[in-house]
Protein backbone atom coordinates (compact mmCIF):
# COMPACT_ATOMS: atom_id res chain seq x y z
CA UNK A 1 0.00 0.00 0.00
CA UNK A 2 0.96 3.52 -0.48
CA UNK A 3 -0.04 6.09 1.50
CA UNK A 4 -0.20 9.92 1.09
CA UNK A 5 -1.00 13.02 3.11
CA UNK A 6 -0.73 16.98 2.35
CA UNK A 7 2.39 18.02 3.29
CA UNK A 8 4.64 21.83 2.62
CA UNK A 9 8.04 21.40 2.63
CA UNK A 10 7.82 18.58 4.42
CA UNK A 11 5.83 19.21 7.47
CA UNK A 12 1.71 18.59 7.98
CA UNK A 13 -0.09 21.83 6.90
CA UNK A 14 -0.93 23.92 9.66
CA UNK A 15 -4.96 23.81 9.13
CA UNK A 16 -4.80 19.90 10.70
CA UNK A 17 -2.16 21.26 13.66
CA UNK A 18 -1.67 23.41 16.38
CA UNK A 19 -1.49 26.75 14.08
CA UNK A 20 -5.09 26.16 12.63
CA UNK A 21 -7.60 29.07 12.21
CA UNK A 22 -9.58 29.46 14.71
CA UNK A 23 -12.60 28.59 13.06
CA UNK A 24 -10.88 24.79 12.59
CA UNK A 25 -10.31 23.76 16.39
CA UNK A 26 -12.89 22.54 18.28
CA UNK A 27 -12.56 22.76 22.49
CA UNK A 28 -9.12 24.31 22.09
CA UNK A 29 -7.69 21.44 19.86
CA UNK A 30 -6.80 21.10 16.10
CA UNK A 31 -10.30 19.46 14.60
CA UNK A 32 -10.20 19.39 10.71
CA UNK A 33 -8.77 15.90 9.64
CA UNK A 34 -6.55 15.48 7.16
CA UNK A 35 -7.44 13.54 4.16
CA UNK A 36 -5.55 10.54 3.47
CA UNK A 37 -5.12 8.32 0.08
CA UNK A 38 -4.47 4.97 0.16
CA UNK A 39 -3.24 3.07 -3.13
CA UNK A 40 -2.87 -0.60 -4.23
CA UNK A 41 -4.63 -2.09 -1.17
CA UNK A 42 -4.75 -5.70 -1.38
CA UNK A 43 -7.61 -6.83 -3.57
CA UNK A 44 -8.94 -9.30 -0.83
CA UNK A 45 -9.27 -6.53 1.68
CA UNK A 46 -12.50 -6.04 2.83
CA UNK A 47 -11.99 -2.95 5.43
CA UNK A 48 -9.39 0.12 6.21
CA UNK A 49 -8.10 1.36 10.07
CA UNK A 50 -5.79 2.98 10.94
CA UNK A 51 -4.16 4.86 14.08
CA UNK A 52 -2.14 8.24 14.22
CA UNK A 53 -0.01 8.40 17.63
CA UNK A 54 2.74 10.61 18.64
CA UNK A 55 5.85 8.43 19.94
CA UNK A 56 7.52 11.54 20.80
CA UNK A 57 5.31 12.55 23.20
CA UNK A 58 6.35 9.88 25.48
CA UNK A 59 9.23 12.21 27.35
CA UNK A 60 6.52 14.47 27.49
CA UNK A 61 3.65 12.70 28.34
CA UNK A 62 5.13 9.31 29.35
CA UNK A 63 3.19 7.51 26.45
CA UNK A 64 2.57 7.60 23.16
CA UNK A 65 -0.18 10.11 22.55
CA UNK A 66 -2.84 8.76 20.27
CA UNK A 67 -4.42 12.05 17.90
CA UNK A 68 -7.12 9.75 15.96
CA UNK A 69 -7.76 6.00 15.24
CA UNK A 70 -10.29 4.67 12.96
CA UNK A 71 -11.74 1.29 11.35
CA UNK A 72 -14.34 -0.50 9.53
CA UNK A 73 -13.83 1.87 6.24
CA UNK A 74 -14.77 -0.34 3.13
CA UNK A 75 -11.83 -1.12 1.10
CA UNK A 76 -11.61 -0.19 -2.32
CA UNK A 77 -8.27 -0.89 -4.39
CA UNK A 78 -7.50 2.59 -3.73
CA UNK A 79 -9.16 4.32 -0.92
CA UNK A 80 -9.69 8.35 0.33
CA UNK A 81 -10.46 9.16 3.65
CA UNK A 82 -11.81 13.13 2.94
CA UNK A 83 -10.54 16.13 4.69
CA UNK A 84 -12.15 16.34 8.02
CA UNK A 85 -14.39 12.87 7.80
CA UNK A 86 -13.29 12.46 11.28
CA UNK A 87 -16.39 15.41 12.21
CA UNK A 88 -18.19 14.69 8.78
CA UNK A 89 -18.28 11.12 8.15
CA UNK A 90 -21.38 9.22 6.93
CA UNK A 91 -21.07 6.63 9.14
CA UNK A 92 -18.58 4.54 7.15
CA UNK A 93 -16.30 5.60 9.62
CA UNK A 94 -16.10 3.92 13.52
CA UNK A 95 -13.80 6.17 15.85
CA UNK A 96 -11.78 5.01 18.76
CA UNK A 97 -10.85 7.09 21.92
CA UNK A 98 -8.15 9.20 21.48
CA UNK A 99 -5.78 10.53 24.35
CA UNK A 100 -7.86 13.25 25.86
CA UNK A 101 -10.54 10.54 26.91
CA UNK A 102 -7.87 9.08 29.29
CA UNK A 103 -8.05 9.57 32.71
CA UNK A 104 -4.77 12.06 32.55
CA UNK A 105 -6.64 14.27 30.75
CA UNK A 106 -10.18 13.52 31.84
CA UNK A 107 -12.09 15.17 29.00
CA UNK A 108 -16.19 13.93 28.46
CA UNK A 109 -16.67 15.52 25.61
CA UNK A 110 -17.35 12.37 22.67
CA UNK A 111 -16.94 15.36 20.06
CA UNK A 112 -12.95 15.57 21.40
CA UNK A 113 -12.50 12.23 23.20
CA UNK A 114 -13.88 10.48 19.59
CA UNK A 115 -12.63 12.17 16.92
CA UNK A 116 -9.17 13.67 15.31
CA UNK A 117 -7.71 16.00 17.64
CA UNK A 118 -4.35 17.30 15.68
CA UNK A 119 -1.04 17.68 16.56
CA UNK A 120 -0.18 20.28 18.84
CA UNK A 121 3.59 20.02 19.83
CA UNK A 122 4.55 21.65 22.71
CA UNK A 123 8.33 21.23 22.95
CA UNK A 124 9.43 20.92 18.95
CA UNK A 125 8.02 19.44 16.09
CA UNK A 126 7.27 16.04 16.48
CA UNK A 127 6.93 13.07 13.84
CA UNK A 128 3.63 11.46 14.01
CA UNK A 129 3.03 7.84 12.92
CA UNK A 130 -0.03 7.35 10.87
CA UNK A 131 -0.51 3.16 10.51
CA UNK A 132 -2.86 1.61 7.60
CA UNK A 133 -4.52 -1.69 8.33
CA UNK A 134 -6.09 -3.66 5.50
CA UNK A 135 -8.52 -5.79 6.99
CA UNK A 136 -9.77 -9.25 6.01
CA UNK A 137 -13.19 -8.40 7.91
CA UNK A 138 -15.07 -5.98 9.53
CA UNK A 139 -14.03 -5.23 12.83
CA UNK A 140 -16.75 -5.52 15.99
CA UNK A 141 -15.92 -2.31 17.28
CA UNK A 142 -18.31 0.54 18.30
CA UNK A 143 -17.58 4.27 18.60
CA UNK A 144 -15.73 4.80 21.57
CA UNK A 145 -13.47 1.93 21.31
CA UNK A 146 -10.13 2.01 22.71
CA UNK A 147 -6.76 1.12 21.02
CA UNK A 148 -6.32 -1.79 23.10
CA UNK A 149 -9.50 -3.47 21.79
CA UNK A 150 -8.20 -2.69 18.36
CA UNK A 151 -5.41 -4.40 18.39
CA UNK A 152 -7.14 -7.11 19.79
CA UNK A 153 -10.04 -7.13 17.34
CA UNK A 154 -7.84 -6.49 14.56
CA UNK A 155 -5.09 -9.80 15.29
CA UNK A 156 -5.00 -12.20 12.48
CA UNK A 157 -6.82 -10.05 10.12
CA UNK A 158 -3.98 -8.04 8.99
CA UNK A 159 -3.60 -8.51 5.11
CA UNK A 160 -1.23 -5.61 4.96
CA UNK A 161 0.18 -2.57 6.90
CA UNK A 162 2.12 0.66 6.50
CA UNK A 163 3.21 3.36 8.11
CA UNK A 164 3.91 7.12 7.17
CA UNK A 165 6.00 9.43 9.36
CA UNK A 166 4.26 12.94 9.52
CA UNK A 167 6.04 15.97 10.86
CA UNK A 168 3.98 18.74 12.66
CA UNK A 169 5.40 22.12 13.92
CA UNK A 170 5.82 23.55 16.86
Amino acid sequence: MKISVPTSNGLLLDKYGKHADSSDMYNGNPAVSFPIEIQDVPENAKTIAFTLLDFDAVPVSGFPWIHWIGANIPANTTVTIPENASRQNSGHLVQGNNSTAGPFVGETDPLTTRHYVGPTPPDKNHDYTLSIYALDTTLDLKDGFWLNEFYHAAKGHVIDKQKLSIISRD
